[in-house]
């Protein structure tokens, strides 16, 4: 499902180039559920950014399938998107000023669904998640595991094949984290790709792979025998 060779990211800092990431291999089959693990700042989260298609590396290769997503031009990288990938930020990212209703219909909105398509696709992700309740409920009223829900189910409202979700539990009470991960497994069952950041040993453990980046190098973890 995807292939990544090599992949460099830099920053410039005056004449200098200091690597975020270098010669990262990663490689993700369908159907797998994948934790990647490191410090802050080890360049996790770059690294999701860039299978996103929100950034462009500065060498390597990134293979989605046959599409060779660095060489997309942003409306190409944008389209991918939407296409392919249901994207969990950090603390959830929902836009207060929206009900639940309106934030899990955004990327709809931004595809120009036709309102009827759009009303049945957040009616069954309301549903499959459990918070159909919560739809017309202001986005300041509700717990850290019914936000992260909302997240969620925004992520799938476009079916996506792969899951990117970065620190998703991060900010969540022990309860509520286990209510967030088991939703991930249940998803992962249902067949989606998941890849997860985070720093949380309980959150790798759930996965079928942990990959671990230091000093901007990534390398897979045996499993303990």
């Amino acid at each position: 499902m995807i292939q990544i060779k090599n992949l460099r990211k830099y920053y410039s800092v005056g004449n200098r180039k200091i690597d975020i990431l270098k010669d990262i291999n990663l490689e993700v089959n369908q159907g797998d559920m994948i934790a990647i693990m490191g410090r802050s700042g080890s360049g996790k989260s770059t690294l999701l950014n860039i299978m996103a298609g929100l950034l462009k590396a500065d060498g390597g290769t990134y293979f989605y399938g046959k599409e060779n997503v660095n060489e997309m031009s942003l409306e190409q990288s944008a389209s991918f998107r939407r296409k392919n990938i249901g994207y969990v930020v950090q603390n959830s990212a929902l836009i207060d000023s929206k009900n639940v209703f309106d934030n899990i219909a955004l990327p709809l909105r931004y595809a120009k669904s036709s309102k009827a398509d759009i009303e049945k696709k957040v009616a069954f992700v309301l549903a499959a998640l459990d918070i159909k309740p919560l739809q017309y409920s202001s986005i300041d009223t509700l717990s850290g595991g019914e936000l992260q829900r909302i997240a969620i189910a925004r992520a799938l409202i476009q079916n996506p094949k792969l899951i990117l979700a970065d620190e998703p539990t991060g900010s969540l009470d022990e309860q509520t984290e286990n209510e967030v991960l088991s939703l991930f497994k249940d998803l992962n069952q249902q067949g989606k790709t998941i890849i997860i950041v985070t720093h949380n040993q309980q959150v790798a453990d759930m996965c079928h792979k942990t990959y671990s980046i230091k000093n901007g190098e990534c390398k897979l973890n045996q499993p303990i025998l």
